[in-house]
């Protein structure tokens, strides 16, 4: 049964099936590396409105589909946490807004975030969520700082997976 949910947000119009987008992050994948699991561990109870926010959608704010980190000294910045909701938009242009100090876009895909890896077969857009900075909280040391080009190897490794 299909469940669209319209949500429109300023002059933007989505038409987000909830459900199909909830059995997505129920069967999708999830990054385990120590960076993901980091912000794994504790992204659920970091913003309660932007848990809030993503839930309209349908999406698990404990299951994204990528992250872009930096680890520094005892914390990390999530420079980009990306999610998939099953459904289109039907406003072109790329939705900006923000909450506190977070910056979120909601885009087709078109650009920029076209290259999120995702299990996700039905039609889809993107949530990308910008600036969050987590303390280090595993029981485990903080991995060595990446140069960039082995980020950007490590990215790729995981996207052809």
């Amino acid at each position: 049964m299909i469940c669209v949910k319209i949500i429109k947000k300023d002059n933007f119009i989505f038409y987000a099936d909830v459900e199909k987008t909830k059995e997505y992050y129920l069967s999708n994948s999830v990054c385990d590396c120590p960076w993901c699991r980091n912000l794994c561990a504790q992204i659920k109870d970091f913003s309660p409105e932007l848990s809030d926010f993503l839930s309209e959608f349908g999406v698990d704010i404990c299951r994204p589909d990528e992250s872009v980190d930096f680890p520094e000294k005892d914390r990390v910045y999530y420079s980009l946490v990306g999610y998939t909701v099953t459904g289109y938009i039907e406003t072109s242009g790329i939705y900006k807004t923000k909450i506190g100090d977070l910056n979120i876009q909601i885009t087709n895909g078109d650009s920029p975030y076209y290259w999120f890896p995702n299990e996700q077969k039905e039609p889809h857009f993107f949530i990308s969520v910008s600036g969050i900075t987590l303390p280090w909280v595993l029981d485990e040391p903080i991995p060595d700082e990446e140069r960039f080009i082995d980020k950007i190897i490590r990215f790729f490794k995981k996207k052809a997976n």
